[in-house]
């Protein structure tokens, strides 16, 4: 990914350059012509390294994005199982194989498939090149994939994506919990150190409770986003069954309440029907970021050390809170008398666990990225309210309701929303953020 990242930056450069290039050679036929290239640079958008086959780009950008994006959940929700300790070929030929298809595409769609000037051009590349910094210096895979696939999901139609999406993670899911009813797959190397967790959990074939959990609730993300011009009380109660399977089959608490959350928020899309938002909605929507944000920052703040060990902390009822978030509010406190402040980024030890979006980006991203998501996350909450889109402004906000429990929300296969944001990056107007709604 390190080279992928390099490759990808790099060439973007020379896209510009081309483009300049281009537009100078144009500006040779007259005087003054210099000026109104550039201009036409600035403001117009084309496709990169040239207008050639321009009509047949466009459509062969869409079918990568949608070859890519399969072929990435495949190798999460697949290759990321147990299969990869049943047959060393999973993790060894076929996953590197996947990922190079995926980011290939993804990679391919962003440089010949899609329409920039060089204002977009210039904003999302000096976001690229933040992000790109940070995975340099996080080495967090999850982190740089889900940046590339927003970057090369502009001006695509999402319904044919997330089909996609929907239909591989569903298939490769039931392919390894089938699997692992059967026996064929060996149990998580942790059921025999942590047995009195796992006899009442199932990973269904997964490293993990939440993993397992995680991937089901992206699923049921993308499933949302698909419905979110036509919800049905099907879509909530199907939604609704699954979130209670999360609770009680994996018992996976994080995602079983988010899904909680999602189909309570499609019941009520679905309530209130076709008629007009209300007017505060956009500003509420925004402010969800902030209040989410500071909750995450400064109630682990209010901690007071009582006992020798790192769990005894006082008051009471904070404590009872962070034992119905399984410890996520200790390990926060521990995390800001252990972990260095890094402004672009650092790896971070296994222990304390940071199992909140928020306090990770700070800490494993950084401050700038963390500024720069919560002012684009206000941005989109913002601007989907406005556009009249109750459903995908309820995906947004489950979506920060699960990144306050966990960090899988920087998992692409988790967090299939981040999509939404593809507008936000290349700075269009809301009115352009979904061409399948317009």
């Amino acid at each position: 990914m390190f080279l992928f990242a390099n490759l990808l930056l790099l060439a973007l450069f020379a896209a510009a350059a081309c483009d300049l290039w281009l537009g100078v050679r144009r500006a040779a036929a007259g005087p003054g012509r210099l000026g109104r290239a550039l201009q036409n640079l600035w403001r117009q958008e084309h496709l990169l390294f040239g207008g050639w086959g321009s009509g047949w780009r466009t459509r062969a950008g869409a079918v990568l994005f949608c070859v890519g994006l399969g072929a990435y959940e495949l190798s999460v929700a697949f290759c990321n199982s147990m299969a990869r300790d049943a047959w060393p070929w999973v993790q060894g030929v076929l996953s590197p194989l996947l990922d190079g298809v995926a980011f290939g595409c993804f990679g391919l769609k962003i440089l010949l498939g899609t329409r920039y000037n060089w204002r977009q051009l210039g904003l999302a590349g000096a976001l690229y090149f933040i992000a790109r910094w940070v995975h340099f210096n996080a080495h967090n895979i999850w982190w740089i994939g889900l940046v590339v696939a927003v970057l090369a999901a502009k001006d695509l139609p999402l319904k044919k994506p997330l089909t996609v999406f929907v239909a591989v993670g569903a298939a490769a899911m039931l392919l390894v919990a089938g699997l692992n009813a059967a026996g064929v797959l060996p149990p998580p190397p942790d059921l025999a150190t942590e047995r009195n967790v796992y006899e009442s959990r199932s990973t269904y074939g997964y490293g993990h409770p939440n993993t397992f959990g995680g991937l089901l609730f992206g699923l049921l993300l993308a499933w949302t986003m698909l419905r979110s011009r036509r919800p049905r009380w099907v879509d909530a109660g199907l939604v609704a069954a699954l979130s209670v399977f999360l609770l009680v089959g994996p018992a996976s608490r994080s995602a079983g309440l988010a899904g909680l959350a999602l189909a309570a928020g499609l019941a009520l899309c679905r309530l209130w029907g076709r008629r007009p938002l209300p007017r505060p909605l956009p500003w509420l929507g925004a402010a969800v970021v902030p209040a989410m944000a500071a909750v995450s920052y400064l109630l682990p703040l209010l901690f007071v050390k009582v006992g020798p060990w790192w769990s005894d902390l006082s008051p009471a009822w904070l404590s009872r809170l962070d034992s119905m978030l399984n410890g996520r509010l200790s390990m926060i406190w521990c995390a800001y008398h252990v972990y260095p402040l890094r402004i672009a980024g650092q790896p971070l030890l296994d222990w304390p666990a940071l199992d909140n979006s928020f306090l990770f980006t700070f800490y494993q991203f950084g401050p700038v990225v963390a500024l720069l998501l919560a002012v684009g996350l206000m941005i989109a909450l913002w601007g989907y309210a406005r556009r009249g889109e109750p459903v995908l402004l309820v995906c947004l906000v489950v979506m920060l309701i699960y990144a306050f429990m966990e960090c899988q929300s920087f998992h692409l296969t988790t967090n299939p929303a981040a999509l939404l944001l593809a507008g936000v990056v290349f700075a269009l107007p809301p009115a352009r953020w979904l061409p399948d709604q317009d």
